[in-house]
This record gives C-alpha cells, structure tokens and sequence, in this order.
C-alpha cells in the first residue's frame, strides 16, 4: 500500500474510529486500527467486536494493499505532525510515514487477522432525522444502568412503533424516555448498548440531514455519507417499565429551568458526601426551597418562586439525577409532578409529552 494524504484527513477519520478501539491482551488485532485502499480512497476501521466502525477518506492511491496499526500509535504520531501532506507505504512488516521533515516507521499486522465488520441487511431499513436522534440519546443515555450483571438496562430500549419510536434508559432508580418519528416500518423491540448509542450520537453531532437505520434480530447499523457504524444488540428483555410512570400526580410546579439548574448547583456544594437535597415546596406562596447540609463544610438553601398546583410537601432527592436531566433539558420550562413523599416525581417540557424524566425519591 501507498497513499498520500492530508494530516487533517487522516487525523479526523482516526479521530471517528478509534473511540471504539479497546485495550484486549486476549486478541491484540483488536488494539488496531485496519487501513486499506478501497475504490481510491482510504478505508479507516476499527472494532471492539460489539462495535464497529469504517469511515471513507480522500487520498491519493499510488499502491492498493492495507495494514493494521496500533490505534494509539498511530493516532499520537499523526495528531504530532503539522498541518500537510503525508505518504504512507507499507513494507515488509513496517509501513513508513514521510512528510516533508519527517520520517517514521511503524511496525504493523496484517488485514487478514482483522475482524470483519459485516454488512448487515437493509430490507429493515428505516430513517430518522440526525437532529432528532441526537437530542434524544442525548436525552436519555445517561439514565442507563451501569451494571454488569443485569445488561438489558446496561442498554438503551428502541421500541419502534408505526409512526414513531420510543428511546429508553433506566438504571431502577430513575428513568428517561423520548419519543421521535421515524419513516419506515418495522416492528422491533431491540436493545443497543449504551458505548454503542454514545457513539453513534456522536457521529451524527452537526449532521442536518436524515440517517439510515437497518435492524436485524441480533444487529443494528448505522450508515452515513462516509461513515458505516454497525453494532451487536444486548439479547435479553427489557423490563416493563411502563407500569411504574404514574397516571396522574397530586402536585404540579411549573419551574424555569435555569434557575432550578443554578439553585442545584450552589446547594449541591453541601451534599456531595450523601449526594441528597430537600425541595420543599410551598403551594401558598408558590416557592419551592431547596436545602441541603453538611456537618463539615455547612448548609445552603436556595428559594425559586414558581407556580404550584396542589397541595405543599418535601422531598429529599439525588441531586445528581437532577442535574444530569436539567442539563441535557432543551425546553426553558418543566413541569414536575409529584404523587407525595415516596413515589416517583416525572418531569416533562412545558407544552410537550414527547419527553419525561422519572426519578426515584429518597424515602424518608
């Protein structure tokens, strides 16, 4: 192989693939990065064998062939050089990388030990919008659970209905789901792991167009103008969660965003050891109190006029919870409904049920 190529080409299409490279001492091949000629340009790929991703890249093909690198290798040299031209050429068992002031070998693997990163097949094949999709696992990923024991919700729920599909993740202590249209029809509960839909929100960061989606029973891909993403889905059953949402709720407060995301942060400053705070709310004079105390450091409480429906109360929730929602929030009001003390609190955009957020109180 040889090729010649723009620093920033090759540093950006390495930038996409390595993020799924792992660290395996059971099967090095999977520590590199595969660099091959395909139709004249460079083809850039990288698994951890649940994820996989090849992206397209301009060059100049003087020499098809291909190799495999090590990912950190080969992305710390490149993200070292300056701005330019670089030609790269394999040899026996090292490929040389030449700029104008530089040389390098790097010793490298062959392509025939690469795994294969199939291509999945498309009769399943739906559309979504990139702007939607990324606001939505944006939205909900962070709910995911991190255990390894329980991987269905270690995962992200698609459920794909006629018109539209519901994105979920719980961890049993909170909850987020998102509803956005979809074209196509298919009838698919699946489950895609939580690296998986980071990455792929990633992909479509800035991308204002529709994405093509295929689903298989145990795969989904993912295919963009350069990019192909494809992943292996988690086999289990999600739980049915829907029976935990509450039907109604005793307590409605309608709350700015802004000012219940600046009171967390400053009372959050006391309640890093139990990561707990007390909302008090006041439905005669329509505030809700947040306090929150630590024998060592002190105690803090922030007032937030808002409009309460209902009767008043308290509740002592993780303000963790709290912040990871109100920061991935795009609506400037919420609603927050509370059943009492001990059941579940849901909040969801002023004007929009296509969004809700369920959190788990603190039982007192």
């Amino acid at each position: 192989m040889k090729i010649i190529i723009t620093q920033e080409n090759l540093r950006n299409s390495l930038a996409v693939v390595s993020r799924v490279v792992g660290s395996s001492s059971t099967l090095p091949i999977l520590n590199n990065i595969m660099l091959e000629t395909d139709n004249g340009l460079l083809k850039v790929s990288g698994t951890n064998l649940e994820t996989g991703i090849s992206t397209y890249v301009r060059c100049s093909v003087e020499k098809e062939g291909g190799v495999c690198i090590g990912v950190k290798t080969i992305t710390d040299l490149i993200n070292s050089l300056p701005s330019g031209n670089i030609t790269l050429e394999s040899k026996e068992n090292e490929t040389l990388i030449t700029t104008e002031h530089t040389k390098l070998s790097i010793k490298h693997l062959p392509t025939e030990d690469f795994p294969l990163i199939p291509k999945i097949d498309e009769s399943s094949k739906i559309k979504i919008s990139s702007t939607e999709l990324k606001s939505a696992l944006d939205q909900v990923v962070f709910s995911a659970s991190n255990s390894e024991t329980q991987l269905e919700i270690s995962g992200i729920l698609f459920w794909f209905g006629e018109e539209n599909v519901l994105i979920t993740a719980t961890d049993r202590y909170r909850l987020a789901e998102k509803s956005i249209p979809y074209q196509g029809k298919i009838d698919y509960k699946i489950i895609i792991p939580h690296r998986s839909a980071q990455e792929i929100s990633r992909l479509i960061t800035n991308l204002n167009e529709d994405v093509e989606i295929s689903v298989t029973g145990t795969q989904l891909s993912l295919a963009l103008e350069n990019t192909y993403l494809v992943t292996r889905l988690i086999d289990g059953q999600y739980p049915d969660y829907q029976q935990i949402i509450p039907d109604q709720s005793n307590v409605n407060i309608i709350i700015d965003r802004q000012e219940l995301l600046s009171a967390l942060k400053t009372t959050s400053v006391f309640s890093r050891g139990t990561g707990s705070i007390n909302l008090d709310y006041n439905a005669e004079t329509n505030i809700i109190k947040l306090f929150s105390e630590a024998h060592d450091l002190g105690q803090g409480a922030v007032e937030i006029l808002c409009k309460i429906s209902g009767s008043s109360g308290q509740l002592v929730i993780n303000y963790r919870y709290l912040l990871d929602f109100l920061n991935n929030l795009n609506s400037e009001t919420l609603v927050m409904k509370i059943i009492d003390s001990n059941g579940p609190v849901t909040f969801v955009p002023e004007n929009s049920e296509k969004y809700l957020y369920l959190v788990m109180p603190i039982k007192q």
